[in-house]
């Protein structure tokens, strides 16, 4: 959530009465670490302590690796904050295996080692005269944690990363690697595409992308239910647009972005993660300046506009710790859902900061997608990685539910087996080809036994 401040009312902010709630908060708060866990996810929620870490430099020291080992977990940036990781015998990075391997110009397709950074697709494609059709806001993920997870933008008109795989290499449990795609090992391919990490592991896949492109990103404040009446009114004119909602200021910062050919690149903007940071830190111990903190958010954030490369603006620096809970509800559901949750956050009595985002994202055909066969308005909860998230997510998650809502995979939820089996046409499907794929279960942790067998 970084957009240009003004200048002045940020010196105002931090000069006089921030200045007050430091010295009465101290330093800022980190996420708590642990020196016992070999491996934690980006908010620290997660933790993990196998038998092995491994760093494989090559397919065919991966393969070797799970030949070698009984049970597997991979992890690429480590940005999921539900328990896909933990638990295994070996944990496995694709860190290594990155970089552009080939591209077909007149397609404008391209092929990339899938411990690719989403943040290393923007220059590397660029290069190329090729852009990502769509991006995340946040771009700290592998492409195979993204497309295995279905992590999405937003805009109406553009899918997941899932919904543009032209095909994945997929590292199988016996070590051997095959092609899948619509014409090869289709069912694979259908399942890989957002596979969680239970099909077998993606070493390499194409990306259908698009030229390269430059957008114009708008930023203002309005008032909340104008900026929800304005999303959907302008939701199918928009290339992207999506709004943070602040629920005790009941005001909204509305991000528009849109193709621009014309106009030169302007500078990035100022990083405010040290003045959301501080915000949070405030608020958290002092709850009653929380709503009097979010109505000065026009005080925050000016009315601005910049010019850019695609991967430059639709991804924003994120270095303050938090935990989410997202669902994808038919879009129908959007505006109802979203007011319900505000309510029931404003009436929790719990310390809530951070903003509910809302956005767009278009249907695609992809197996385990949330977004399977219907278009979603997507409603992100979040909460400051120092602060409990069960009173919150849970005080949430019931309503996100009653309106059809389907959980993002790599964010916090309940759901498990029969829940899900509800929610997704081809659940069955996928859950046949996992079992023919892995019979043996190398690739199951407790997390994905709890959402992909079926106990009594």
């Amino acid at each position: 959530m970084d957009s240009p401040s003004n200048p002045a009312r940020r010196a105002f902010l931090f000069g006089i009465p921030l200045t007050t709630w430091l010295a009465a908060c101290g330093q800022p708060a980190e996420p708590a670490a642990s020196t016992s866990s070999k491996w934690r996810n980006w908010s620290g929620n997660q933790r993990a302590n196998p038998r092995q870490m491994l760093t494989p430099q090559t397919e065919q020291e991966l393969a070797a690796a799970v030949k070698q080992a009984s049970n597997i977990r991979v992890f690429g940036g480590s940005h999921s904050f539900s328990p896909l990781v933990p638990g295994a015998d070996t944990l496995l990075s694709i860190e290594a295996l990155n970089g552009l391997i080939e591209h077909d110009a007149s397609q404008l397709t391209a092929r990339l080692r899938a411990g690719t950074r989403i943040a290393a697709c923007g220059p590397l494609l660029q290069g190329i005269g090729q852009g990502l059709i769509n991006e995340a806001d946040i771009n700290l993920q592998s492409l195979a944690g993204a497309i295995s997870t279905a992590t999405h933008g937003t805009g109406l008109g553009l899918q997941c990363y899932s919904g543009y795989v032209h095909s994945v290499r997929l590292m199988l449990a016996d070590g051997q690697a095959v092609e899948c795609s619509p014409q090869h090992n289709h069912e694979l391919y259908q399942a890989a595409r957002a596979g969680l990490g239970a099909i077998g592991i993606i070493t390499e896949v194409t990306l259908q992308n698009r030229a390269a492109y430059r957008l114009q990103e708008s930023v203002e404040v309005l008032p909340l239910q104008q900026a929800l009446d304005t999303a959907e009114r302008e939701k199918q004119q928009q290339r992207h647009i999506e709004f943070f909602a602040f629920p005790f200021g009941d005001k909204a910062i509305l991000k528009r972005s849109n193709l621009n050919t014309g106009q030169p690149d302007t500078p990035p903007p100022e990083d405010d993660n040290a003045l959301l940071q501080l915000a949070c830190d405030t608020t958290q111990r002092f709850p009653w300046l929380n709503a009097p903190v979010q109505k000065l958010l026009g005080a925050f954030v000016s009315p601005s506009q910049r010019v850019g490369p695609s991967y430059q603006l639709l991804a924003s620096p994120r270095s303050v710790g938090f935990n989410e809970m997202e669902y994808a509800v038919p879009l129908a559901n959007g505006p109802a859902c979203l007011l319900e949750v505000l309510a029931a956050v404003r009436n929790s009595g719990i310390q809530v900061f951070f903003p509910i985002e809302y956005r767009y994202v278009a249907a695609d055909d992809v197996w385990l997608s949330p977004y399977y066969q219907q278009a979603c308005a997507v409603i992100s909860v979040h909460q400051y990685a120092p602060q409990d998230y069960l009173p919150l997510f849970a005080r949430i998650e019931p309503i996100l539910r009653k309106h059809g809502g389907r959980p993002h995979w790599g964010k916090i939820h309940t759901l498990g087996y029969r829940e899900l089996r509800e929610l997704y046409p081809r659940f069955a499907d996928f859950c046949r080809v996992r079992q023919q794929a892995d019979p043996q279960g190398k690739w199951l942790n407790p997390h994905l036994r709890h959402l992909l067998l079926e106990t009594t």
